[in-house]
C-alpha cells in the first residue's frame, strides 16, 4: 500500500503515527512499512480525537500484582531410567511451590507514577517431596525449618484470596453459590511475571497436585490466578527493538539532512550518486537483546536503576525488583506523554570499532508523545502472555487429581556434604 503513496501522504501517515516525517521518499516508505508491521499504526484520526490531542495519558491497566514464586528442584538437568529407556528434562519435574510473594502496585493519579500499595508472602510447604533438596535450598536461600512450618498450599490460596478482596481486585462470576475458585480479578488489574512460567507452569502444576480426586476444579487453579499476565520480560524487549527502530529512523534523517549532495542534478548537470549512510552495524541493532540482557539484573542496568537489591533467587528479593522494573517503565510513559522519551540505554559498537553515542533522550510535541506513550505502554504493560492453557498436563500427572507419577527418585545428598 505505502509503494503508492506519495510523499505527502506518506508524511501525513507517519504524522498520525507520532513518527518522524523527514527524509526522502524511500526513507519515509520504509519507515512507514515497519510501523505498520510492528503493530504500531493506528486508525485514521478524526475530529473528535484530533481535540483529545491534549489529553494526559491514562493507563488501561492501573494495578499490578507483581510475583515471582521459588519452587522445589534438583541439581539434575537430564532424567534418564535406564530399565525402562526414559528420559526427561528438568522443565518436566513436579515442582512445587516453596514461596509465594506479591508485591501489589497501583498507579497514582496524583503524582502520575506506581505506587507500592501491599505486600503478600507466605512459604509453602511441599507435600509430593517435602524433604528440600541441598541444590534448592542453596538457590533459593529456603531452608528446612521454614517449609516446615509453613502453611500448605490449598491454606495459602485462602489467605492469599483475603488479602485480594481486602484490597478489592477480584469479583464473584459464580451464578449460584459463591465459590474462591470462581473470583476473577476486576478489569484494570493484572499479573506480571519475569518470564511465563510463574503462572503458565508452576501454579498449574501446584494445583494439581495439592488437588484432591472429589474436587470438582479438575486441579485447575482459581480463576483470579490465571491471568491476565504481562510478562515484563517479553515486553521490554519488545520495547527495546522498537525503540532502536526510531533510532535507526532519526540517525537515517539526520544524515538525509546533513548531506550536501543532490540526488540528481549536479553542477555538471550529470546525475549525482547520494553518499552511504554512516558506517553503523544495523544488523546488529536488530538482534534484540542477549539472554543476559534479558536476566532480572541486565534489565535492571537496561533501565539505569541497577544494580539488584537483595539476593538473586530469594522471592520476595526477586519480586521487589521486577516491581522496580515496573514502577520504572511506568514513569517512562508518563514522560513521554509529556514530551521526553528516555531510550534504553544499551550501547552498539560501530564498523570503526567505536562506541556509538546515541542519544539518551527524545523531545517530542504533545501529538507526538500521546502517541509514543500509548505504544509503549501496549508493548510492556499490557497483557502479553496466554493463559487458557489451564487444563495443561505432563507425563507424571495420573489419571485422578493429586497423583503423581514421577519415575524417578529424589536425589540424595552425599555424606560430609557442606
Amino acid at each position: 500500500m505505502s509503494s503508492s503513496l506519495t510523499v505527502e501522504q506518506l508524511r501525513s501517515k507517519l504524522h498520525d503515527l507520532g513518527l518522524d516525517t523527514k527524509g526522502k521518499k524511500a526513507d519515509l516508505r520504509t519507515r512507514l512499512k515497519k510501523a505498520i508491521r510492528n503493530g504500531s499504526n493506528s486508525p485514521p484520526t478524526t475530529s473528535d480525537e484530533s481535540k483529545s490531542t491534549d489529553a494526559t495519558w491514562e493507563p488501561e491497566f492501573d494495578t499490578f500484582l507483581v510475583l515471582d514464586v521459588e519452587a522445589t528442584c534438583e541439581a539434575t538437568r537430564k532424567y534418564r531410567n535406564l530399565q525402562h529407556g526414559f528420559e526427561t528434562g528438568s522443565f518436566q519435574y513436579p515442582n512445587e511451590i516453596i514461596e509465594f510473594p506479591v508485591v501489589l502496585l497501583r498507579w497514582n493519579e496524583a503524582t502520575h507514577q506506581l505506587d507500592t500499595a501491599g505486600v503478600y508472602h507466605s512459604y509453602v510447604r511441599p507435600t509430593f517431596r517435602p524433604q528440600l533438596t541441598k541444590f534448592c535450598r542453596d538457590l533459593t536461600g529456603v531452608t528446612q525449618a521454614q517449609v516446615d512450618a509453613a502453611p500448605t498450599w490449598s491454606d495459602v490460596v485462602e489467605e492469599f484470596f483475603r488479602f485480594l478482596r481486602s484490597h478489592d481486585l477480584v469479583e464473584d462470576t459464580s451464578k449460584g453459590k459463591s465459590q474462591l475458585h470462581n473470583f476473577r480479578l476486576k478489569r484494570g488489574v493484572a499479573w506480571i511475571n519475569h518470564g511465563p512460567a510463574d503462572l503458565r507452569d508452576f501454579v498449574i502444576k501446584q494445583c494439581w497436585i495439592s488437588g484432591h480426586p472429589r474436587d470438582k476444579t479438575d486441579g485447575a487453579p482459581p480463576i483470579f490466578l490465571r491471568g491476565p499476565l504481562i510478562d515484563i520480560r517479553k515486553g521490554i524487549a519488545g520495547l527495546f527493538k522498537w525503540e532502536q527502530e526510531l533510532r535507526v529512523d532519526q540517525t537515517r534523517t539526520a544524515s538525509s539532512r546533513s548531506t550536501p549532495f543532490p540526488e540528481f542534478g549536479g553542477e555538471d548537470g550529470f546525475q549525482v550518486i547520494s553518499p552511504p549512510p554512516p558506517a553503523v552495524k544495523e544488523d546488529a541493532r536488530s538482534t534484540g537483546l542477549t539472554p543476559h540482557d534479558q536476566s532480572l539484573a541486565g534489565l535492571l542496568d537496561l533501565l539505569n536503576i541497577g544494580p539488584f537489591q537483595g539476593r538473586q533467587h530469594c522471592g520476595m528479593d526477586d519480586t521487589r525488583n521486577i516491581s522496580r522494573l515496573v514502577i520504572e517503565v511506568a514513569r517512562r510513559i508518563s514522560l513521554a506523554a509529556q514530551g521526553t522519551q528516555v531510550l534504553l540505554s544499551k550501547s552498539y559498537e560501530s564498523v570503526d570499532g567505536q562506541m556509538e553515542a546515541s542519544a539518551a533522550v527524545m523531545q517530542l510535541d504533545a501529538r507526538t508523545g500521546l502517541v509514543r506513550a500509548r505504544q509503549m505502554e501496549k508493548l510492556v504493560l499490557r497483557p502479553n502472555v496466554r493463559l487458557d492453557g489451564v487444563q495443561k498436563r505432563w507425563f507424571w500427572m495420573g489419571r485422578a487429581v493429586g497423583e503423581v507419577r514421577w519415575p524417578f527418585p529424589p536425589e540424595v545428598e552425599q555424606q560430609g556434604a557442606k
